[in-house]
């Protein structure tokens, strides 16, 4: 029994860790068209640099989850997602409560000040320094934005379409932007896509770190008696 479960283990195992060194596909598909108005939006989510994972598709009918391959969403096997109506919970009625003497209200507020100066001491530069780090986790690979864009106003259509002009002229491998404007229907119409790869391990790596520079101030001011600084 164990020659078939030590395989099997160390096969999970590598899968793990590849989920965690290999970056993570994420790709965001959004199409909007105008006659008639609908749109359609499409989230992938796949492991191993794109190769399996999972997609949903949204629009404004229908929800799906789907299946990707080699970073590609396969139209079958799908299951459909259907939202259900909440149910709105009825409040159970509260007496009238009974006001405290101003006394007792002073010593609650400087007591609640206290506390979230500390909270402030423990968790303002370890956040700060998390969220400096956060955009190494992500990689962009592609974005590129194809379609019209009018206002009620033709006068502001025709301003923005010569800040478009100035935009087109801008040439990046990565990014791609062409919008035209549309002097005759309002509205943003078009297709929109995002593609970046995400790095879990390393996102993981960095919430470790923020975990133990935590626990390193919360230990300094219980044991040590050391007020730490907030930056």
């Amino acid at each position: 029994m164990l020659d078939l479960l030590l395989p099997l283990l160390y096969a999970f195992s590598a899968l793990v860790l590849g989920a965690l060194c290999l970056p993570i596909a994420l790709s965001l598909h959004f199409q909007r068209e105008e006659l008639p108005a609908n749109w359609q939006l499409l989230v992938q989510l796949a492991f191993w640099s794109g190769a399996i994972g999972l997609g949903f598709r949204f629009d404004q009918q229908h929800r799906f989850l789907m299946p990707v391959f080699l970073g590609k969403a396969m139209p079958f096997p799908r299951l459909s997602l259907k939202s259900k109506a909440k149910k709105t919970k009825k409040e159970p009625k509260t007496s009238d409560q009974i006001t405290s003497p101003k006394s007792a209200n002073h010593r609650a507020d400087k007591s609640q000040k206290g506390g979230l100066i500390g909270m402030l001491r423990l968790l303002l530069k370890p956040g700060l320094k998390l969220l400096v780090s956060l955009p190494q986790t992500i990689g962009l690979r592609r974005l590129s934005i194809k379609g019209s864009l009018g206002f009620t106003d033709p006068a502001q259509t025709g301003t923005f379409g010569s800040h478009l002009q100035a935009i087109k002229s801008f040439k990046n491998n990565k990014i791609k932007i062409d919008v035209v404007p549309n002097f005759i229907r309002p509205g943003a119409f078009g297709q929109l896509e995002f593609v970046a790869h995400f790095h879990l391990g390393l996102l993981l790596l960095l919430f470790g770190r923020f975990g133990l520079h935590v626990a390193y101030r919360f230990l300094a001011v219980r044991l040590l008696r050391r007020q730490p600084g907030l930056i």
